[in-house]
């Protein structure tokens, strides 16, 4: 079952009385918010729902500007995965809390950035604990388990952000290894300073709600792992692994050729050959390039480009899962739903009634 719970903790019993007496008869926290409720209980979730929207308002869990979008302050979860909500077309969020707050062990596709503003934040991630101040920055590398715990009186953006095509640019092949784990940028570096003011005018262009917001958001971060490259590649210059990305410097052109046109063609029948074959390379050598710049097998990532996309359209349109998966490159049906499954943790059709229930 996906529930949708807001951000505020429901364990504050009467406090929340206090805020919304309604409450005495309902528990939000045993409401589910999903598509699949009998029809009885309609009246049950829009009552909780407006409560839930009273909290928000009264507890000032988001900007100004989208507190009328009511999906703003929800978090949708199916188990420990997160389902990130985003705004139109934007595949960027910014969440200021100025109240503590904590959130258990989670994961979601996409990276999150740490910014405390005020007093601390205590960090695990996939097991190892971050101690991070007011002045300092984390990144999460993305599907990387994670748990959050704000200290009292401290205050924090959090910045969520998805991968997209600039990401697939050549220059982020040696940077690959370094996004794959915890970034910890402490008051003492000095590339800190120079994050973290890039990360506030992402934070500011963010909040001006200009048509190419999203365009001018990804281009600070463009500015930011350009910084952060910079002190990561001299750090690694006589590893074995960045040696090893020198002497293929020849190939990363090709590689990238080859990784553009799959993220283009994806609905077409490709296989591993047929981009072999387009970029040159023997069907061995492309595998293993795949494997070390990716993370990831070809047919893995061709999978995963296909499920993005599909989710895109399952959340953005009304065509039925069939044709979306049809034009997404599936030419199975159960296929589809397996590999949809593996890849979000829940149906094509679940997870469209996540977003049709956010839309209501």
């Amino acid at each position: 079952m996906v529930c949708f719970q807001p951000y505020y903790k429901f364990n504050e019993r009467k406090k929340l009385l206090k805020i919304c007496p309604s409450l005495v008869i309902i528990c939000l926290k045993c409401v589910a918010f999903c598509g699949m409720m009998e029809k009885r209980q309609g009246k049950m979730r829009k009552l909780a729902r407006k409560v839930c929207e009273e909290i928000m308002n009264n507890r000032r869990l988001i900007t100004e500007r989208e507190r009328p979008l009511t999906a703003s302050g929800f978090r949708v979860m199916k188990g420990e995965r997160e389902f990130i909500t985003y705004q139109r077309d934007a595949t960027i969020r910014v969440w200021h809390q100025p109240n503590p707050d904590s959130y258990a062990p989670h994961f979601h596709s996409a990276i999150e950035v740490c910014v405390p503003l005020l007093g601390g934040c205590e960090v695990m991630v996939n097991g190892k604990v971050y101690h991070v101040q007011a002045g300092e920055v984390l990144f999460v590398p993305s599907d990387a388990t994670h748990a959050l715990r704000m200290a009292a009186g401290s205050e924090r953006y959090l910045i969520i952000f998805e991968h997209n095509a600039a990401f697939t640019m050549k220059e982020f092949a040696a940077l690959r290894p370094m996004l794959r784990q915890p970034i910890y940028l402490t008051a003492e570096s000095e590339a800190t300073p120079i994050v973290r003011k890039t990360l506030m005018q992402l934070v500011d262009a963010y909040e001006a709600y200009t048509p190419l917001r999203n365009l001018r958001c990804y281009a600070l971060l463009m500015d930011v792992f350009a910084t952060l490259g910079e002190l990561y590649l001299p750090n690694v210059a006589n590893s074995a692994e960045m040696n090893d990305i020198h002497r293929r410097l020849s190939g990363e052109d090709a590689f990238n050729r080859a990784l553009d046109y799959l993220n283009k063609n994806y609905a077409e029948n490709i296989t591993l050959d047929v981009l072999a074959d387009y970029a040159g390379f023997s069907r061995y050598t492309l595998s293993r390039m795949f494997s070390r710049h990716t993370g990831a097998t070809f047919i893995q990532y061709l999978n995963a480009r296909r499920v993005d996309m599909a989710a895109e359209m399952l959340s953005q349109s009304d065509l039925p899962v069939t044709q979306v998966a049809l034009r997404v490159g599936f030419g199975s049906i159960a296929t589809f739903n397996r590999v949809f499954r593996t890849q979000k943790g829940c149906t094509p059709s679940q997870y469209r009634n996540v977003y049709l229930e956010l839309k209501k």
